[in-house]
């Protein structure tokens, strides 16, 4: 197995602990955002309740399946859950993708139609209609 290993550099470098302490917040937050319990995010990605309650509070790392396996289950890339990566708009349009995807064709047509009221809403309030 592949385990992911964070190196201390000599040049000052990063301590071990702290990089678990993120990338166990990262798990949590995408977790939490998803609504699920660690019991149903452990279910879905094949591990224990208390591996993932470790790897959630820092105290322990995952090898590369356990994180594609975490990944996966949350419908999020393995980078974001490793580093902190900005959200830019090509990522939050991917996001929406993603989102829209369990949604049937007239949940998305009701979607698109809230999108462009929002749309109209906004150019009315700031008086950029038609441009």
């Amino acid at each position: 197995m592949i385990a992911i290993e964070i190196y201390i550099h000599a040049s000052g470098g990063f301590q071990m602990d702290e990089e678990l302490q993120k990338i166990g917040s990262r798990v949590k937050a995408a977790r939490l955002a998803k609504h699920m319990t660690q019991m149903q995010l452990a279910e879905a990605a094949d591990i224990s309740v208390s591996f993932l309650s470790n790897i959630e509070n820092g105290r322990q790392s995952m090898n590369l399946r356990a994180l594609i396996a975490i990944s996966d289950a949350l419908g999020v890339s393995s980078d974001s859950l490793i580093r902190d990566i900005p959200r830019d708009a090509t990522r939050i349009t991917e996001e929406i993708g993603v989102e829209l995807a369990s949604f049937t064709l007239k949940e998305r047509e009701a979607m698109l139609q809230i999108v462009q009221l929002m749309k109209q809403t906004k150019e009315e309030r700031d008086g950029t209609q038609g441009e």
